[in-house]
C-alpha cells in the first residue's frame, strides 16, 4: 500500500503574541508611572505636615516667649531656668530707656502709647484707640495689623527680650510676636494683652508649598485673687 502526504507550509506569523506583550509592557510602565507619583505625593503631603506642625509648634513658642516678655522673665544659662529680669546682672529684658515698655496704672497706663499716636507699635508692643481696639471689624486700622506694611516690621522676635535658646530651629529663630495693649476701664493695675504670633517652616512662604501658621490669645497678668 502506498501512502502519500501532502506538506502545506506554515501560515505567516501576524504578530499578535507581540502585540499582547508589548500591551503588558506599557501597563507595567503605566503602573511603575502611577506608584512613583503617588509615593512622591505620599513624600510631599507627609513632609507639608510635618512643615505645619514645625510652624505651629514655633508658634506657640511665640505666645509663651510673649507671656515671658510681659512678666519680664529672662532665661538664665547657668540654671536653664526663667528667672525674674531683676535677678539677672543683664539681660536683655525691656527697659524704660531703650524704648516702649509694658504699662501698668503706676507708670502712666497708656498715656505714653497716646502720645506717640492713636495707633502705632514699636518693638513688638502695639496700641490703637478704642474705636480700633481688639474688637475691630474689616478695614479699621487694627484689623489683621500684623500684614500690615504700617505694623509688619514692628514685631518683636522670639528670644529677643527673654534670652529664649531657639536650640538651631530655623522655625523658632524666624517666629515673632506683636502684643496689642488693651486698655480696659476696670480696677485692674494691668491692661489686657493680646498677642499675635506668626512663624514659618522651613520653606519661605512665599514660595510654593510654603507653611505659615498664625495663633492669637488673650493673656491677663492680673493674678486671679478670688474664684466664685
Amino acid at each position: 500500500m502506498t501512502h502519500s502526504f501532502c506538506l502545506r507550509a506554515p501560515r505567516a506569523q501576524r504578530g499578535f503574541s507581540l502585540f499582547i506583550v508589548l500591551i503588558m509592557l506599557l501597563l507595567s510602565a503605566l503602573l511603575a508611572v502611577g506608584g512613583a507619583r503617588t509615593a512622591q505625593l505620599l513624600e510631599s503631603v507627609a513632609g507639608n505636615q510635618r512643615e505645619h506642625q514645625r510652624a505651629f509648634e514655633a508658634a506657640e513658642a511665640a505666645l509663651l516667649d510673649a507671656e515671658r516678655d510681659i512678666r519680664q522673665l529672662a532665661f538664665a544659662s547657668t540654671s536653664k531656668t526663667y528667672v525674674a529680669c531683676s535677678a539677672l546682672a543683664t539681660s536683655r529684658c525691656r527697659k524704660a530707656e531703650d524704648g516702649r515698655v509694658f504699662p501698668d496704672r503706676d507708670t502712666g497706663w497708656v498715656t505714653a502709647y497716646v502720645n506717640e499716636g492713636a495707633n502705632s507699635c514699636d518693638r513688638g508692643i502695639c496700641y490703637f484707640s478704642a474705636t480700633d481696639s481688639v474688637a475691630a471689624a474689616y478695614g479699621s486700622e487694627a484689623y489683621r495689623f500684623w500684614i500690615s506694611d504700617t505694623y509688619v516690621s514692628k514685631h518683636a522676635s522670639y528670644g529677643q527680650f527673654t534670652g529664649a535658646p531657639d536650640a538651631g530651629n530655623p522655625a523658632l529663630r524666624g517666629a515673632k510676636y506683636w502684643i496689642e495693649v488693651i486698655d480696659r476701664k476696670s480696677s485692674s493695675k494691668y491692661p489686657l494683652y493680646r498677642i499675635t504670633a506668626v512663624a514659618t517652616g522651613a520653606r519661605s512662604p512665599g514660595t510654593a508649598g510654603g507653611t505659615r501658621v498664625e495663633l492669637q490669645m488673650a493673656f491677663d497678668p492680673d493674678p486671679v485673687t478670688k474664684v466664685n
